[in-house]
């Protein structure tokens, strides 16, 4: 009789043990989800969830916060994923450069005023690396920007905000790789160059690939041909494959030296004709865009032609503008 009074008092201590404690893990969790809901926010407490958040991504942030890039968080993230409550006054980004963290304050973005659904559409292949373009623009849109009083038309979002640009006129570049070195690009350390530094993906594509996801794997892992990651850090590169493809309706291609106006037909190849692309292939050879503007490979030359690729900030102050030649987005 002593054993079974016993044995019931020891059950009732174990059910109240167990159902404080998922009470206590239900609170945890839901404090864990939302760490500030219930919390104002203002400029302290916007930038210290922001160092949460990169603190939470770090496979992300330890890439793209290197080589004193400035990285501006989107404080309309912090607010979809619960790191905070939504409040007017703490609408804008987050500046991230050096470790150093300042608000700033914005209603206006720029990203936000030039979406074309016509011609803007969901990149498939991202892979979730810093700079993979989220975004890309087809056809033959209303894309034109103004940086720096030159004009350039844009290739499409990354996944950072940036906005991936293009030059419309060429330059002559005096150098850019060497048969033994092939993806480095002379120009990346010139900080005289006026714009955003950002990372670049300038690697090896095996002629025979006919597959767009493939290739762009290819532009960014090391290989036989390049023997650390071919990336860089710097202001400016030269357009991709990937970038060409991405910017046709319909690019039906056997390989990329099939690639081409009439299979693949694209308003880059329209600019590019003459001008190198940032990839190589087999034989120290550079991938080239010819007068027909159809892909070769092409020995590199002492002075090139290129048409800039550049970054620009996509959350910056919006102007003016509507994206056609004749009035293009403009930017503080």
């Amino acid at each position: 009789m002593f054993d079974k009074r016993f044995n019931i008092i020891r059950i009732f201590i174990i059910l109240v043990t167990s159902s404080l404690l998922v009470g206590i893990l239900i609170y945890q969790n839901r404090n864990k989800t939302k760490p500030v809901e219930e919390v104002k926010p203002n400029k302290e407490t916007v930038i210290e969830v922001a160092k949460k958040y990169v603190t939470d991504h770090p496979d992300f942030f330890n890439e793209v916060l290197k080589e004193d890039i400035e990285y501006r968080l989107d404080t309309n993230i912090l607010v979809s994923e619960s790191y905070m409550a939504f409040d007017n006054d703490s609408v804008g980004y987050v500046s991230i450069k050096n470790n150093e963290y300042t608000f700033v304050k914005m209603n206006d973005f720029l990203i936000n005023k030039i979406i074309d659904n016509n011609s803007l559409k969901k990149e498939e292949n991202d892979e979730d690396m810093p700079f993979d373009l989220d975004y890309v623009y087809k056809g033959n849109p209303n894309n034109y920007i103004i940086v720096n009083d030159n004009e350039y038309r844009i290739i499409g979002f990354t996944n950072s905000k940036h906005l991936k640009l293009i030059s419309t006129s060429k330059e002559t570049i005096e150098s850019w790789g060497t048969s033994g070195n092939i993806n480095y690009f002379s120009g990346e350390k010139k900080e005289e160059e006026k714009g955003n530094k950002g990372i670049f993906y300038v690697g090896f594509v095996r002629s025979e690939i006919n597959d767009l996801s493939q290739i762009i794997k290819n532009e960014k892992r090391n290989n036989y041909y390049t023997k650390i990651l071919p990336r860089y850090y710097g202001y400016y590169s030269y357009v991709n494959i990937s970038d060409i493809i991405n910017a046709s309706e319909n690019c039906n291609f056997k390989n990329v030296l099939d690639i081409g106006k009439n299979n693949c037909d694209s308003y880059l190849l329209e600019m590019i004709s003459n001008t190198y692309t940032s990839n190589t292939l087999d034989n120290n050879l550079v991938y080239y865009i010819d007068n027909n503007y159809k892909v070769k490979g092409r020995q590199l030359e002492n002075n090139i032609n290129v048409n800039k690729v550049i970054y620009a900030q996509g959350l910056s102050k919006y102007i003016s503008g509507n994206g056609s030649k004749e009035n293009p987005y403009i930017f503080e």
